[in-house]
This record gives structure tokens, C-alpha cells and sequence, in this order.
């Protein structure tokens, strides 16, 4: 089972709007949410957790506000539902959630002009060619980008593993990769999910 949840409409809540959702938050997440110094910020982690909460009402019927656990990488889990997993991301343009019956990463980004130190640095020479090749290489740059993202939050490892690799036969293994490009919005995301269950949730 997979499922996206996805609002791209972060612009029609007010800063009043945020506010109230920061109050119906758990302090926890009210506290993590309040670390951002801008009212984007706050307003994307709010509806991150709110799509989060959606999610599990509408898939699962769970009612009560999720509390989380972390693995060693900063990855969080479902407290007390090892059975659920999920993942959350969020860009000025759109938040989502993704919840699955396996482990599942999710990267959401907004289209920017392509950067080629960064394309170097984080692409390995097929895919930098694959960029320089494309009649829109802002758009190539980002949808490689979500992808290898969405693979390592999957694993669990976050960036610390590398970027350059992430999207080798290898790492691929088991995993099922998916993009959609909502080019009108200005933000392309991607999920993958592991078929195999290969990796562990702690």
C-alpha cells in the first residue's frame, strides 16, 4: 500500500491560518515547527505534520496526533507502529506526506536554475551528460535530484550516504521509484519504496 498526500496551495494560509495550526499542534512538534525564524518555515512543517495526520485518519482511521521516534540518521518512524511507515517533505511550493506498508521516501523540490558546481558535485558523469544534454536542465537537475532524496530518506541515511551513487543499479535494488512533475505549480516530486523490505525501520 502506497499514498500520497500532497497540498500545493501553502500560499492561502494567512500567518493567522499558521497560527492556528501551530496551536493545535503537539507541543513537541509545535516546538520543532517554531525552530523555523520564518512564517514559510512554520507553515511548512504545520501542514507537513497536518497532511501527516490526514494520512493516517483516512488510511489507517488513527485519530489520536502521531508521536515519533528516531533512528541513528535523524529518520523518523510512528511511535508504537512499526507496521506504518511513512515520509514527510516539504518546499515553498508544496508539502506531502507518503505512507506505505514498507520502508518509502518521499523528496519534494521546487524548479530553480541549475547550479553547475552543484550538478558536479552531486551527479555522477552520466547524469551531469543527461543534464547538459536536456533542453531544460533546471528541470533534469531536479528530478534526479528528488529521486536520489527520496531513495536515501527510503534507506534511512539520509545525504551522509552519498548523492552521487544513489541511483546505481545497486542502490536501486528492490525499490520502486516514481516522479511526478507538476511543472504549472513549479515543483517536481519523487517516492520510492522498498519492495523487498530490505531495510529496517530502527
Amino acid at each position: 500500500m502506497n499514498a500520497l498526500y500532497l497540498n500545493a496551495h501553502l500560499q492561502a494560509y494567512t500567518e493567522a491560518d499558521v497560527e492556528w495550526l501551530l496551536e493545535r499542534l503537539p507541543a513537541w512538534r509545535r516546538e520543532q515547527a517554531c525552530r523555523f525564524r520564518h512564517l514559510e518555515g512554520r507553515r511548512q512543517s504545520a501542514l507537513a505534520y497536518e497532511e501527516l495526520c490526514r494520512g493516517l485518519r483516512e488510511e489507517y482511521g488513527i485519530e489520536e496526533a502521531p508521536a515519533f521516534e528516531y533512528n541513528e540518521h535523524g529518520k523518523p518512524h510512528l511511535q508504537g507502529r512499526p507496521d506504518i511507515h511513512f515520509s514527510l517533505s516539504h518546499c515553498r511550493a508544496a508539502v506531502g506526506c507518503l505512507l506505505s506498508d514498507a520502508p518509502c521516501g518521499l523528496d519534494i523540490e521546487i524548479i530553480r536554475p541549475l547550479r553547475p558546481a552543484l550538478a558536479e558535485h552531486t551527479m555522477n558523469a552520466v547524469e551531469q551528460a543527461l543534464i547538459q544534454q536536456s533542453p531544460t536542465p533546471d528541470i533534469t537537475f531536479i528530478r534526479l535530484w528528488t529521486q536520489k532524496e527520496a531513495v536515501l530518506k527510503l534507506r534511512g541515511t539520509g545525504i551522509s550516504e552519498g548523492l552521487r551513487d544513489a541511483l546505481s543499479p545497486e542502490s536501486l535494488y528492490g525499490i520502486h521509484l516514481t516522479t511526478e512533475e507538476h511543472l504549472a505549480e513549479g515543483f517536481i516530486l519523487s517516492t520510492a519504496t522498498d519492495t523487498l523490505h530490505r531495510f529496517e525501520k530502527i
